[in-house]
């Protein structure tokens, strides 16, 4: 413990308590969550490693813009992507190829990239209070892919759909930290192996989705990598 006679040392270790506790919570855990597990948590590395495609593409890019998306927010990080292609083809007459943009899905934001069964399976839709944009109903599948021009309450626009914007070249990567915390979650809820949940998770990860070590890792090798830095959620 510092010495209260010394304020620089009582600085330092303060400066440090905070430090470690702004990194727990961006890696999408709580400070009593990974206290309580005394060591820092240990997942299998996806078969033939950590997938770094998306470096390339990223660094081949004109112009590279990395998306931290932390909350579900009513899928406004989508919407701040989109805007972001608008504004520089409206601008610089840019090409998506020219558009290095990567999203981070990180923290409480996991459910962005679930599919339909997961959000009915989590009833992602009652806990972030979301309707279908069908129906206007509480939603029971994932809100911000496959959207219709005719879809009545979506709350972000049709071309901002989060599978549209893959095919539009955009890299979106999730935390694997947080994805495993949320699928412990579950598990916890409906009484199965962790490890079985973890699986389905895994597998619930919407095609395109990226999976990476931590959140942190990803935002932080994205600005390595040239790309300029925006909080989006």
């Amino acid at each position: 413990m510092p010495d209260a006679e010394h304020p620089t040392d009582r600085r330092r270790f303060l400066a440090s308590v905070a430090g470690t506790t702004a990194a727990i919570a961006a890696a999408g855990l709580s400070a009593r969550e990974l206290f309580a597990q005394r060591t820092y948590p240990e997942y299998a590395q996806p078969q033939g490693g950590w997938d770094l495609s998306w470096v390339d593409r990223v660094t081949r890019s004109k112009h590279r813009q990395a998306f931290d998306v932390t909350e579900v927010g009513d899928g406004l990080a989508f919407t701040n992507a989109l805007v972001y292609l608008r504004g520089y083809a409206d601008v610089f007459r840019t090409t998506d190829a020219e558009m290095g943009v990567v999203m981070v899905v990180r923290h409480r934001a996991m459910a962005l990239v679930l599919n339909d069964a997961l959000w009915a399976r989590a009833r992602y839709g009652e806990k972030n209070k979301l309707k279908d944009p069908m129906t206007g109903e509480i939603t029971t599948r994932n809100p911000f892919v496959n959207l219709k021009p005719d879809d009545k309450f979506a709350a972000i626009l049709v071309d901002g759909g989060l599978d549209t914007l893959i095919k539009r070249g955009v890299t979106v990567l999730c935390c694997n930290l947080a994805l495993m915390r949320v699928a412990g979650e579950t598990a916890k809820e409906e009484g199965i192996p962790v490890e079985t949940a973890r699986s389905q998770f895994i597998d619930g990860l919407l095609p395109g989705v990226i999976r990476q070590p931590s959140g942190i890792f990803a935002i932080a090798h994205a600005q390595e990598m040239g790309c300029h830095f925006i909080k989006s959620t």
